[in-house]
């Protein structure tokens, strides 16, 4: 190409020309990931994205590394490429330039800083800049119990109870139109032995609610819903049938009516033997 066929060229293509004359050793290795930060919920599936530049005829290797969600370095350990975690596209990524990771059914275990580390031949190792990976799991309908005093001097007691959800911070509260609740017994928080955690949250009842109309509500509020959840208690005295501390009431006069029995009938058999002899 003659001097003035060059001059006569478009700046555009002289450019491609002129990338496309760079020797391929000058090309520099830049790994990118996105997004910096995703949060998904439980059992879901997700692809971390990583993406570098690449050229042809290239020989190379990534890795990907997982850390705390504190950023502690030294936890530092290699993601295992087999079962739940794969490449986007295992057989071209060195070709198409994405090593993007896809985890399925994920669980709050996989929650981590990723690091995409890309290695390419006669360059040294990149890596990206990483992904915080936040996982939840959703508290499951909250349910109410009621504990019924066999006594009047015990204390009636509902229960509002949650599980299964992750992380563990939760709140959990009584709401009602019909009475002033005293202050609620303390939130209790335990860890289950699949790693999340339950809750639960206790309401002692006044002592004339057993002949009163009452509706209670327990509202369940966690970072994993945008809305909170409801579970409603409701006492109507007026209803037929057995309520729950009649029931109660009525089988502990069962109870002390089958203890009387037998022990007439013992005495009665001690009589007849000692008639007997």
């Amino acid at each position: 190409m003659g001097p003035s066929t060059m001059g006569q060229t478009p700046f555009f293509f002289r450019v491609l020309i002129w990338i496309h004359l760079i020797p391929a050793g000058m090309f520099d290795l830049k790994v990118l990931q996105s997004p910096p930060s995703l949060v998904v919920t439980q059992g879901q599936l997700t692809k971390l994205g990583c993406f570098f530049s690449t050229e042809s005829n290239r020989k190379g290797a990534v890795t990907w590394y997982k850390a705390p969600l504190d950023g502690n370095m030294t936890s530092l350990q290699a993601v295992p490429l087999r079962n739940r975690f794969s490449l986007a596209h295992p057989k071209t990524f060195l070709s198409e330039g994405d090593a993007s990771l896809v985890i399925s059914n994920i669980t709050w275990e996989d929650a981590g800083i990723y690091f995409c580390n890309v290695c390419m031949w006669e360059k040294p190792e990149e890596r990206g800049p990483g992904t915080s990976l936040v996982v939840y799991a959703h508290p499951s309908h909250p349910e109410i119990y009621l504990k019924v005093s066999a006594t009047s001097q015990e204390d009636t007691v509902l229960t509002c109870r949650t599980s299964g959800y992750y992380p563990p911070d939760i709140a959990i509260t009584w709401h009602s139109n019909d009475i002033d609740f005293p202050d609620p017994r303390p939130l209790e928080i335990w860890k289950s032995d699949h790693g999340n955690f339950h809750a639960a949250r206790y309401l002692v009842l006044p002592s004339w609610f057993k002949t009163s109309l009452l509706t209670v509500s327990c509202i369940v509020r966690h970072i994993s819903f945008p809305a909170p959840l409801y579970a409603n208690y409701s006492h109507d005295p007026s209803q037929s049938g057995v309520s729950g501390y009649r029931l109660v009431e009525y089988l502990n006069v069962l109870k002390i009516a089958l203890i009387l029995g037998l022990t007439i009938s013992i005495l009665l058999t001690v009589q007849k033997r000692c008639k007997n002899k």
